[in-house]
C-alpha cells in the first residue's frame, strides 16, 4: 500500500470514533433543498423563485444560523434522486448512496458584494482547500454577470483537492444565476399569461456543481465518485443587511472501509465552514 495511503487509514482509524453524525433535517427542508436543486435550470425563473424561497423559510426553522461553530449550522438532507438529476451527466453509480451535508451561516456582506470573488479566474483565496482552483467561464459572461447585467454565470474549474481523506485533482463545473425571489408564485397566475414582478426585486443567487467522471486520488488510493452541490446567497429579511448562505453537498466517495460516515461528513463540514470563513474575510478586506 501506498505510504501516504498507510498513513491516512492509520489517523482515520484513530479519529473517525469521535465525529458525531449530522442532524438530519426535517422532510420540508430536504424536500425544499432537492426541489430547488433540480429546478436550478428551470426556463420559468419563477419556479426557482419559489423553491429558494421554501429553502429559505426552512432554513430559519431548522438552524441556528447566528451559531459560532458550525456544529450547530449543519444537517444532512435526504439523498438526491435519479430524477433530482436528470439532465445532468454523471457518473454511473446510484444517487441516492452519496453522503449529504449542508452547512448555512450569515455573512455580514450583502448579496450585491459576492460576485467579485466568484468571478475570480483564481479561486484559492476563498476555496482554501487546496493549492489550485482555476475557473474559467464558458461564455464571456464574467464581465456582465457580476453587475447582475447577465443571467447565467457557466464556469469550468480545475483544482486539488486536499484534506485528511483524500488528495485529488480534478474538473469540476460550475454554474451561477441571478434570481429575483420577489417573483410570484407561478400557481397564483393564470395559464398563458407571464410570470413578472410589478414591484421591487430581491435579487438572490444561486449556484450548482457537478462532476462528469469518477477522479481517483494520489496514486490511485481514494476516489471522488459523485459530487453535486447547490449553493444560494439570500438577502436577510430580518436584518438591514447581509446575507444567509447555504451550501448543500451531495457526496460519494470510495475509501478505506475504516473510515465512517459520520468522519467523512464531519470533515465535509468543515471544508465548507473554511470556505465560507474565507470569502467573508475576502469581503473584509476590499
Amino acid at each position: 500500500m501506498h505510504r501516504y495511503t498507510v498513513s491516512l487509514v492509520v489517523s482515520l482509524g484513530l479519529f473517525a470514533g469521535c465525529a458525531a453524525p449530522p442532524p438530519q433535517a426535517d422532510p420540508e427542508f430536504s424536500d425544499a433543498a432537492r426541489f430547488a436543486f433540480r429546478e436550478f435550470d428551470t426556463e420559468e425563473p419563477a419556479r426557482l423563485a419559489f423553491a429558494i424561497r421554501a429553502l429559505e423559510e426552512q432554513l430559519y426553522l431548522s438552524m441556528d444560523l447566528e451559531a459560532e461553530s458550525a456544529t450547530d449550522r449543519w444537517m444532512a438532507p435526504e439523498f438526491l434522486s435519479d430524477e433530482d438529476v436528470a439532465g445532468i451527466d454523471h457518473p454511473d453509480y446510484p444517487v441516492d448512496a452519496g453522503l449529504p451535508v449542508a452547512v448555512g451561516k450569515f455573512s455580514a456582506h450583502d448579496v450585491s458584494a459576492h460576485p467579485a470573488y466568484l468571478a475570480m479566474a483564481d479561486q484559492t483565496p476563498v476555496e482554501p482547500g487546496g493549492p489550485l482552483y482555476d475557473r474559467t467561464f464558458r461564455d464571456g459572461s464574467d464581465a456582465c454577470w457580476p453587475g447582475n447585467d447577465c443571467e447565467w454565470m457557466r464556469t469550468d474549474n480545475h483544482l486539488i483537492k486536499q484534506n485528511v481523506l483524500l488528495t485529488v485533482e480534478y474538473d469540476l463545473f460550475k454554474d451561477y444565476r441571478w434570481i429575483d425571489l420577489n417573483l410570484p408564485d407561478p400557481s397564483t397566475v393564470p395559464e398563458g399569461e407571464p410570470i413578472v414582478n410589478e414591484g421591487e426585486p430581491r435579487w438572490a443567487i444561486a449556484a450548482r456543481s457537478w462532476t462528469d467522471q469518477v477522479w481517483q486520488g494520489d496514486a490511485g488510493a481514494n476516489e471522488i465518485q459523485l459530487s453535486f452541490s447547490f449553493e444560494v446567497w439570500v438577502p436577510r429579511e430580518d436584518a438591514d443587511s447581509g446575507t444567509l448562505r447555504l451550501l448543500s453537498l451531495w457526496s460519494r466517495t470510495n475509501l478505506s472501509d475504516t473510515v465512517e460516515d459520520s468522519f467523512v461528513q464531519g470533515t465535509i463540514r468543515g471544508g465548507i465552514e473554511d470556505i465560507f470563513e474565507a470569502q467573508e474575510e475576502w469581503l473584509d478586506a476590499q
